[in-house]
């Protein structure tokens, strides 16, 4: 059926392709905002009131929520606890989560039933196909209410730094809009309902770039949502030809990859506003986003987020340390003390915002380059190519302008058809003048301290 109608739009004409991702977008505003959003929204904008005192009491109570539904009807921790001789009714704060052992996202992968809710199997909930920093495919468990709270924290983000959720936005994510073959503008789609211009990420070459700045102006956005690799080249072409692009937007954000700092300091150049950023994942169980005052802080209310070094106790502030998050929001599917891949600094320095939750100096993760291909398009985020397919693991390694090598780690459902479905899934974003060439591993190599990279460019020194 996805095939059926990515067909049919790739044959359409643009006013009819424009009116498919309207009536798309207006499926997604009813899913967001109907029901029980607006309760779900005044609630977690009413938690940002919360003192210290207040905000503990909150995590305590919830902790034990959602640590009670996990040993009383989650299979694996059922089973986990027993076999451990762990007491859930003993786990009652923070400090008390060491007694649980963590939980890899390999374990989560194989078999993603066990981490399901019984007590939710006769009701509706949806399966979220996603992909994390290794590109490692994953199935969420999740429903429409929790997705709406989920939704809330990020318009409580917004709101936090002066965004309306509602305004007119531009976004540069991993969505095909455009077929990546397609040279000349517009490299765009309008959705109506949702007020939101989707631009393409696959497009951003110096040739393309002043279309995109020239409708950026015209559309004249409340907020662009993107990509920092895509927004960076926009940026990035408009210091160097002297462009000044203070008067498109009067806010930017961006999430999905590291925003490195020479990329902010362009941004922030060539828009004259400041960037905010945030951090999260699609299992819902860590939420971080920056504050006016420009500090990234862990939305306790969402979660519990521990940084641990690697022998498993707490890093100091200043210490970086491995990401372990224990989300509140997601009773179909508690995580508890998931290994994310990310590392992140905390800070013990209290934030002029005000706010209690705890501060991060940094967060250490993603830490890709690009793809540039023959006609100069910068392409940073693939891991939408191997949603919902059998692969464990993948790294795209760029060593000449027009040639990729893919390594993958094949899972045992892995068959010739999903050799061709990345293939075509591949050559939807970077075009057919590339050649791609898989190469099957039975483990791809990490980096300093373990990290994993996705894209690594031999290209030269090319950070985005």
């Amino acid at each position: 059926m996805k095939l059926f109608f990515e067909t049919l739009y790739s044959k359409i004409p643009v006013w009819a392709q424009n009116t498919l991702i309207s009536l798309y977008g207006l499926k997604l505003n009813m899913t967001r905002y109907s029901g029980n959003y607006p309760v779900y929204y005044r609630d977690v904008m009413g938690q940002l009131k919360f003192d210290r005192a207040q905000l503990d009491s909150f995590i305590q109570e919830n902790l034990k929520k959602i640590i009670h539904e996990a040993a009383h009807n989650v299979p694996y921790y059922r089973e986990m606890f027993k076999s451990a001789r762990i007491n859930a009714d003993l786990i009652c704060s923070p400090q008390d989560l060491k007694r649980v052992p963590l939980l890899n996202k390999s374990k989560l992968r194989e078999n993603p039933a066990l981490f399901f809710n019984e007590r939710y199997k006769k009701s509706k909930y949806h399966i979220i196909h996603t992909t994390g920093t290794t590109s490692t495919p994953l199935n969420v468990f999740c429903n429409a209410d929790i997705r709406q709270l989920n939704f809330a924290y990020f318009d409580r983000f917004l709101a936090s730094v002066g965004i309306n959720h509602h305004g007119r936005r531009a976004t540069l994510w991993g969505r095909l809009v455009v077929p990546s073959s397609q040279t000349k503008a517009p490299f765009w789609r309008y959705s109506v309902f949702s007020k939101n211009l989707l631009m393409s990420s696959y497009h951003l070459s110096k040739t393309n770039l002043p279309s995109y700045i020239a409708k950026l102006r015209e559309f004249h956005p409340d907020y662009i949502d993107a990509y920092p690799s895509s927004i960076y080249a926009i940026a990035q072409y408009a210091n160097e030809n002297n462009i000044s692009l203070h008067d498109i937007t009067k806010g930017i954000t961006t999430s999905a990859e590291t925003l490195f700092p020479e990329q902010r300091e362009a941004i922030e150049k060539a828009f004259g506003i400041p960037v905010y950023d945030q951090y999260g994942c699609a299992e819902m169980s860590v939420f971080v986003g920056q504050c006016k005052a420009g500090r990234y802080h862990i939305h306790e209310d969402y979660g519990i987020v521990e940084v641990l070094r690697e022998d498993g106790s707490p890093a100091q502030p200043g210490e970086e340390g491995e990401i372990v998050c224990t989300g509140f929001i997601n009773p179909i599917m508690p995580l508890i003390r998931y290994r994310i891949g990310d590392m992140a600094v905390l800070s013990d320095m209290a934030c002029p915002c005000g706010s209690p939750f705890q501060v991060i100096d940094k967060i250490v993760g993603r830490m890709d380059d690009v793809i540039i291909t023959p006609d100069g398009r910068r392409i940073g985020r693939l891991s939408p190519v191997m949603k919902g397919l059998p692969v464990k693991e993948v790294q795209y390694v760029q060593h000449v302008y027009n040639q990729i090598e893919v390594l993958i780690v094949r899972d045992d459902s892995f068959t010739i058809e999903t050799e061709q479905a990345i293939l075509a899934e591949l050559q939807k974003r970077i075009g057919i003048e590339m050649q791609i060439t898989i190469r099957y591993v039975d483990s791809i190599v990490r980096g300093p301290r373990g990290k994993f990279r996705n894209i690594i460019s031999c290209l030269g020194k090319v950070i985005a």
